[in-house]
């Protein structure tokens, strides 16, 4: 039997930068703002494999491309999209209409042409609660959009009150949220704890820790034990830098109840049923005889979904997990997708 290959992350471009603006309203559809670049830390290599760079486009915006290696090479039979915005606005109205164009597109551009296998994310501005809940409304029913999308960057942590009336309307529809790196064009905060670093190859290895600052906010704040069926998906990958610091506040959680009586479990309890990771090629051992012992230790037969990161370098096929034992491997291949999100059941995805 063919095995099930979910991607659970990949992220389609427009043709061109611009192209959002065919689905923006006035005035923003004739106001200027970022584009995808990163400014500080561009990568000193591609950021982009080589093919999916189309010389009439940007990469990842050609869906023959997209086709060829996600559904052929790769061989999956359904490929959740999450498309990029424009990392953190000044002006709440034009990040909110960035996110609202941006839906559009993504309905309009690539999951109309192929309803059976392409699922996409409603991309919200968290900053802005209010609007972000009309958005999720306006989309939730949308049966291939299967998840809610909000940047790894953020002005304070998920955890924090501003956020509940965000994360209680994903629980009402049963959509997972997606925390995913966004663009580095806007006013971001330093990319460390403690400032910027100098190199990329310093941001590179530290960026992904700012994931766990959204976790431990999330758990010590009460926001996983308020929203028990609510799931949060940190589709950067990160896994291999989760459990030292949840030892940590596991050891802590008993002796400092007092502060946080609402946390009814320890904060590795949380993790099975509310919380996925995205794998990613960039963590973990990278001997792969090494590979096998490190699914095990970090528990990924629950935590670990595969997404390719179509069309970063970053890139992952699904043989990446070749050489760990079958049943775990076809959890992680689509298993775990096809637990964590409900639409894609109701769509009886299948190989």
């Amino acid at each position: 039997m063919t095995e099930l290959i979910i991607d659970a992350a990949s992220h389609p471009f427009p043709v061109a930068s611009d192209d959002l603006r065919r689905y923006m309203s006035e005035p923003f559809a004739h106001l200027r703002f970022p584009t995808y670049d990163a400014y500080f830390y561009p990568p000193p290599h591609t950021e982009y494999m080589a093919t999916a760079i189309d010389a009439g486009g940007l990469p990842g915006s050609d869906p023959t491309l997209f086709d060829k290696e996600i559904f052929g090479n790769a061989g999956t039979a359904g490929a959740i999209l999450l498309p990029l915005t424009r990392g953190l606005l000044p002006d709440l109205d034009m990040a909110n209409e960035i996110c609202s164009a941006t839906n559009r597109w993504l309905a309009d551009q690539w999951l109309a042409r192929d309803p059976d296998r392409l699922f996409g994310s409603i991309r919200i501005n968290p900053a802005d609660p209010v609007r972000a809940i009309r958005e999720i409304d306006e989309w939730a029913t949308h049966p291939q959009m299967v998840q809610i999308a909000v940047p790894l960057q953020a002005h304070q942590p998920y955890g924090q009150r501003i956020y509940r009336p965000i994360w209680e309307r994903a629980a009402f529809h049963g959509l997972p949220v997606a925390v995913h790196a966004d663009a580095l064009a806007g006013n971001e905060f330093w990319p460390t704890a403690a400032g910027y670093p100098f190199t990329y190859a310093e941001f590179a290895a530290q960026n992904p820790i700012n994931y766990t600052v959204h976790l431990l906010s999330l758990i010590a704040e009460g926001v996983l034990e308020e929203q028990p069926d609510l799931t949060f998906v940190f589709a950067d990958g990160g896994l291999d830098m989760l459990f030292p610091i949840l030892w940590r506040s596991n050891a802590d959680w008993r002796p400092l109840r007092s502060v946080t009586p609402w946390v009814k479990r320890n904060p590795l309890t949380y993790l099975k049923n509310q919380v996925r990771f995205c794998s990613n090629s960039l963590e973990g051992p990278t001997e792969r005889e090494a590979i096998p012992k490190w699914i095990a230790s970090v528990d990924a037969e629950h935590l670990l979904m595969y997404a390719s990161n179509y069309p970063f370098s970053s890139f992952q096929a699904p043989s990446a997990f070749n050489q760990i034992a079958p049943a775990t491997r076809a959890r992680i291949l689509g298993g775990a997708a096809l637990e964590c999100y409900p639409k894609l059941r109701r769509k009886h995805v299948s190989p």
